[in-house]
């Protein structure tokens, strides 16, 4: 009877470690010029290379299913990971979602935590943004439930114009750098009271990787059809 009780205990605390109770249960990020065709044959490379296999398919969605757990020390996780595909304008949102299944019994959300990293790099294969600079769209969350997650930068950099100045090649959405309204094509004049004429692209680039990194406020003034403004970019306190 003892050992019996020591191993449903044993069950239940690694359950505990594995399952924390604060964890992302939705992830959002949306795909630029492409479409779900391709969005699909390539989530479906990478998540079979991960060792997950399909369950279902169709226009709009990819169900992707796995086994955890060896079923006696550790209770066996039927999980099944649900990629959907919205179609906007050339652009594709896709939204992943982990439902998990225990012992055949109890359906959950599961944390897709483990899984971001998959889907950026299934964005990252398709439109080249950098993984570090992909965000978790979906923001407006509670308080508490792991999807109020700190936003990026979101702030691509081009090459410098006939000025020397250095224009925005691209902006994440979701981002600081979308909330405050900038766009593909402004002008970045100056940044915290430096001219961009002073900084190389990659070392510009670096130095708001690094002052987003402190939570740094960073003045960035930028110029849009010859008229110039300023704009604070910084986390919500």
């Amino acid at each position: 009877m003892k050992k019996g009780i020591f191993v449903s205990l044993s069950v239940v605390l690694l359950l505990s470690i594995a399952a924390p109770a604060f964890a992302a249960k939705m992830f959002i990020t949306t795909i630029r010029e492409t479409t779900v065709k391709q969005v699909q044959d390539v989530a479906i490379e990478v998540m079979t290379g991960k060792n997950f296999t399909i369950d279902e398919a169709d226009n709009y969605k990819i169900v992707f299913t796995k086994d955890f757990g060896d079923g006696f020390w550790i209770a066996t996780h039927h999980c099944l990971v649900k990629f959907n595909f919205l179609e906007r304008d050339g652009n594709i949102k896709v939204t992943l979602t982990e439902t998990e299944i225990l012992q055949g019994m109890m359906h959950r959300a599961r944390s897709i935590d483990p899984l971001i990293p998959y889907i950026k790099e299934i964005r990252n294969k398709i439109d080249g943004t950098p993984v570090d600079q992909i965000a978790n769209e979906a923001v407006n969350q509670l308080p508490g439930s792991g999807n109020s997650l700190e936003k990026v930068l979101g702030i691509s950099l081009g090459q410098k114009n006939e000025e020397g100045l250095i224009v925005i090649d691209r902006i994440e959405p979701g981002s600081l750098a979308a909330d405050a309204k900038l766009v593909k094509g402004d002008v970045i004049v100056e940044v915290n009271g430096t001219s961009t004429k002073e900084f190389e692209v990659s070392t510009l680039s670096t130095y708001l990787a690094n002052k987003t990194a402190e939570g740094s406020s960073i003045m960035m003034v930028y110029k849009r059809d010859g008229k110039q403004d300023m704009v604070t970019l910084k986390q919500a306190d």
